[in-house]
């Protein structure tokens, strides 16, 4: 069809009932209701597949570039971190108006007030950040050293100096809703 028809066809649609979606939906909210992971973004080269969650069960018997590292992280009883999801208990600011954070932000530990460190020295963060539509709260996806990965866990989200309750909602590769199934589990 002509590209001239395009606002009329929109129009129509948005009449008819069809919901209006967008980039923020693919890149972001959809896919972290699903615990999928965006490159340079949750998979970084700092951490290995294991910690990502992304690991093959099996190792193929032909050699390739970096084959002993992976095989050294196989073998590791515990990994030193592993991407959780996480669902924001709370959104509000001090002032009683609703925040919706995006971007990179630190977790800290409610008891201590510091930021989680793993066994290697990296700092836990969130990676991603954004308001999940069908479970109606934010979902992030952050590293999170081995003691505090574990489901119900709380947390806190810096976010320009406030802090907002986070809980571990999913520990590695796992989603928060199944849209096959229908039943969210955050």
């Amino acid at each position: 069809m002509p590209f001239s028809y395009g606002l009329a066809l929109w129009d129509r649609l948005f009449d008819a009932g069809v919901t209006p979606v967008g980039i923020e939906t693919y890149a972001n909210s959809r896919r972290l209701e699903k615990s999928l992971r965006l490159q340079n973004v949750d998979l970084l080269t700092d951490y290995n597949l294991y910690e990502t969650g992304l690991a093959r069960p099996r190792v193929k018997a032909a050699d390739f570039h970096g084959k002993a590292a992976y095989l050294e992280q196989r073998d590791r009883h515990c990994q030193p971190a592993t991407l959780c999801t996480l669902v924001m208990e709370a959104h509000h600011d001090d002032a009683g108006t609703p925040r919706f954070p995006v971007g990179q932000s630190p977790l800290l530990d409610p008891e201590s007030g510091e930021v989680p460190v793993d066994a290697l020295g990296r700092r836990s963060y969130v990676t991603s950040i954004a308001f999940g539509p069908s479970l109606g709260r934010n979902i992030a996806l952050a590293y999170l050293p081995a003691g505090y990965a574990e489901v119900g866990r709380p947390l806190l989200l810096e976010y320009f100096a406030e802090h907002y309750p986070m809980r571990v909602a999913a520990v590695g590769y796992r989603a928060l809703l199944d849209p096959e199934n229908a039943r969210p589990r955050g």
